[in-house]
């Protein structure tokens, strides 16, 4: 792996030779502006991994082929109630729940990203909503009348 930038690699190493100078971390946060939070991270995979936790890598990922035929699988998923033909405890595809089941249940892909589904659907014209919530109702079944009695109360 090689050196992602070495301006990362510096104010890391700056934050491991002020840790070891004493100060706290609020006063290395002041020093140097970044979050304690990162600061924290830095400190404790400098802790782990020694000098390679201060240097950045470069993960070079290799990005998973979806074939024609995935993508008709796809389709042919995201055109099916999904209650009915897959006995899912949901009625209407969303995009996270057709990600989940195509990756987990069916192993048809071993990563898909909720982008990538709906740009399938692009490609085959299939529009997608995404539901619709609406705020403010409730499960007691009195609540539409309580409402109304709200909106005319006589002052």
């Amino acid at each position: 792996m090689m050196d992602k930038n070495s301006g990362e690699s510096g104010y890391r190493a700056k934050i491991i030779l002020l840790k070891y100078e004493g100060y706290t971390v609020p006063e290395i946060k002041r020093a140097i502006n970044h979050h304690d939070i990162n600061i924290r991270k830095c400190i404790h995979r400098f802790n782990e991994k020694g000098i390679e936790g201060i240097i950045s890598k470069i993960y070079i990922h290799k990005p998973v082929r979806i074939t024609d035929d995935i993508e008709k699988k796809i389709i042919e998923i995201a055109t099916k109630n999904p209650r009915k033909e897959y006995g899912l405890p949901f009625s209407t595809w969303s995009l996270r729940g057709l990600v989940g089941y195509v990756s987990k249940e069916l192993n048809l892909i071993d990563s898909i990203s909720q982008t990538e589904i709906r740009n399938i659907f692009l490609r085959y014209g299939i529009r997608y909503r995404q539901s619709k919530v609406t705020l403010g109702d409730s499960l007691d079944p009195g609540y539409h009348l309580k409402k109304e009695n709200r909106r005319f109360k006589i002052q």
